[in-house]
């Protein structure tokens, strides 16, 4: 977790590999598609914050 001073909540990165992980348990995923998945999914975070603003 990304504890810097100032910083609440978790990094794109984190988020993206607990949506990963949660996926597993739903599909079979491809882990030799990691990097891939977890682009896709920061991604897709960016745009969602963006929508935010």
């Amino acid at each position: 977790m990304n504890m810097s001073w100032g910083h609440k909540g978790l990094s794109n990165e984190e988020k993206a590999e607990i949506i990963l992980k949660a996926l597993d348990e739903y599909i079979a995923v491809d882990w030799n598609f990691k990097k891939v998945y977890l682009k896709a999914i920061k991604e897709g975070l960016k745009k969602i914050e963006m929508e935010e603003e």
